[in-house]
């Protein structure tokens, strides 16, 4: 058996006990949260914060499709890209049209009467640019993003296995880039009360260039394991050390966003904060 055979860092940990949990714990939280919406609320306030579990759905899929990619590279091999978009599509297309084709045809099946964007934005896979909830299939948000960040990550990547420093720069520019444009998108809709809420819908918790921070984290941890295992098993033994100041940093942001109004350091904050502290419980 070859080296690379059983080398830990290409065995694959999309079947194991801990990510399946936080896949679990991801589908609970929306699932509460969205039954909440429709009337179905838990005492307190619980449901209100369900939309996290989509975060933790993001820096689940960067770091293994992150991974899947990066493991070529380890391998001293190029990413085989007709491969990888292959499978993309072939996982995601059939069910996604289904469900489409549902909404389309069977208008008195929506969960609203209006459809959320026009069909040509489904078909290409940007119908979170300029949307407003409270639409049907507006949930789909979440694919077209994860659709747009796979659809350049794989040329990133390649990019970055030719002239390494990028691995540090772009990372870096991703996320701390972030943090200046959703201050300046926030202060664009500013009402007496913080953030109006709709304009937050629109520019800050839809678009792609403002919800990258997980997807981002996701890819880095999936990078140290594949290229850095000495980095990558020091962070495993601490792990049990780094989960608490990670459930730290979500608690924190989720209180930036306790309230009945959009603030500004909600807007700013909360996807770095809950990115960081989620990829920590990945460990």
């Amino acid at each position: 058996m070859s080296e690379t055979a059983i080398d830990p860092r290409f065995q694959n940990r999309e079947r194991q006990p801990g990510l399946d949990l936080l896949r679990a714990l991801a589908i609970i939280v929306v699932v509460i949260y969205h039954a909440a919406l429709f009337g179905f609320k838990l005492p307190g306030r619980v449901d209100r914060f369900g939309w996290i579990g989509v975060d933790l759905f993001f820096v689940l899929s960067g770091y293994l499709i992150g991974g899947q990619l990066l493991a070529s590279l380890a391998r001293g091999r190029s990413i085989n890209l007709g491969r990888f978009f292959a499978r993309r599509a072939l996982r995601i297309i059939p069910a996604y049209f289904a469900i489409l084709a549902i909404y389309i045809f069977l208008p008195s099946w929506r969960e609203y009467p209006e459809m959320s964007q026009p069909l040509w934005k489904f078909l290409l896979s940007v119908q979170n640019i300029g949307l407003h909830g409270g639409t049907a299939f507006s949930h789909a948000w979440s694919l077209a993003v994860e659709d747009q960040f796979y659809l350049c990550l794989p040329f990133i990547l390649l990019f970055v296995n030719r002239w390494r420093p990028a691995a540090f720069i772009i990372p870096c520019a991703i996320v701390l880039s972030g943090i200046p444009l959703r201050a300046f998108l926030a202060s664009q809709n500013l009402v007496e009360s913080g953030v109006a809420f709709p304009g937050f819908q629109v520019w800050i918790y839809y678009p792609t260039w403002t919800r990258l921070d997980p997807l981002v984290f996701g890819v880095v941890l999936a990078a140290i394991e594949k290229f850095r295992p000495e980095w990558w098993q020091r962070l495993m033994n601490l792990a049990i050390w780094l989960w608490l100041p990670g459930l730290a940093l979500i608690v924190y942001a989720l209180y930036l966003g306790e309230g009945d109004y959009v603030y500004v350091a909600a807007c700013i904050w909360q996807f770095p904060l809950l990115a960081l502290g989620m990829a920590a419980l990945l460990l």
